[in-house]
């Protein structure tokens, strides 16, 4: 196995909480990602997120029923240490980059920006091909008018790497 591509799949499900954002409030992640090992402590791993806003709460207005919004994130991420299978537990950071695209009804809105996301995470290999996947990361996505939405996400996930 020395000199064969190393690769995984994974999917994983979590929360995702916006911050400095009053028209959204914690809602539901779900995604998948691939994973292609390009050194022994360096992949990257396209993923597909989809992501629903919970219903906002503003104080401020008598009557709301303003929804919260989906947004699906295609991205790419680097990942720093890590493994490909194997028991035991090993950390890991990632860096990433992707197009986020917003969809709100009520208000129409319906853009896909460019945005990047930041975080760390811990694998922990349950047998040489099967491991649990938990992660935490920053997203930040840029808006038209020069402003950003940010949130966090913390999911759970299982990753798979055949022929280990």
């Amino acid at each position: 196995h020395a000199g064969s591509v190393k690769w995984g799949l994974g999917l994983s499900g979590g929360m995702e909480f916006p911050f400095v954002q009053q028209d959204q409030a914690q809602g539901t992640v779900f995604g998948f990602k691939a994973k292609l090992g390009l050194l022994p402590a360096l992949a990257v791993e396209p993923n597909l997120y989809f992501i629903k806003f919970g219903d906002p709460e503003i104080e401020d207005l008598v009557e709301s029923n303003l929804e919260g919004a989906k947004l699906n994130a295609y991205g790419i991420d680097a990942i720093l240490g890590g493994s490909f299978g194997g028991k035991g537990v090993n950390p890991y950071g990632l860096l990433g980059v992707g197009f986020y695209k917003f969809k709100h009804d009520q208000s129409h809105v319906d853009n896909t920006d460019f945005g990047w996301s930041v975080g760390f995470g811990i694998e922990i290999g349950v047998t040489p091909s099967l491991s649990l996947d938990f992660r935490g990361r920053t997203i930040v996505v840029s808006t038209e008018g020069g402003g950003s939405r940010k949130s966090a996400a913390v999911t759970g996930g299982i990753n798979f790497y055949p022929g280990i």
